[in-house]
């Protein structure tokens, strides 16, 4: 098995991480614990997404958010990347963010 170096993300990355953790603490029963130098967002019980805090995920620019694979159920759903390479795909991401956050609350 090969292990990726978890290396701090950069400063552009944190800060692009730092809007979207702002905006998704507004979202209604949204909490954030810090978990093995990342910063993980719940819904109640439900872990749907994973930024960067003190060290990276997949890649230095890369976010996880839990994604529906075609089941009725969040339990039916798996883990997904989005390359977070500059400040114009925030948006985008968000857009994601959203989704795996609405297929939370089911």
């Amino acid at each position: 098995m090969k292990y990726l170096e978890q290396l701090p993300p950069t400063q552009e990355m944190q800060e692009c991480c730092s809007i979207l953790g702002q905006k998704m603490l507004h979202w209604p029963g949204v909490k954030m614990y810090h978990v093995f130098g990342t910063c993980a967002f719940y819904h109640r019980k439900v872990m749907f997404a994973m930024l960067p805090d003190k060290r990276s995920l997949d890649s230095c620019t890369a976010i996880s958010f839990k994604g529906s694979n075609g089941g009725a159920t969040s339990q039916s759903a798996e883990w997904h990347t989005f390359e977070l390479k500059n400040r114009t795909l925030v948006d985008d991401a968000l857009v994601s963010l959203e989704k795996a956050y609405r297929s939370s609350i089911f």
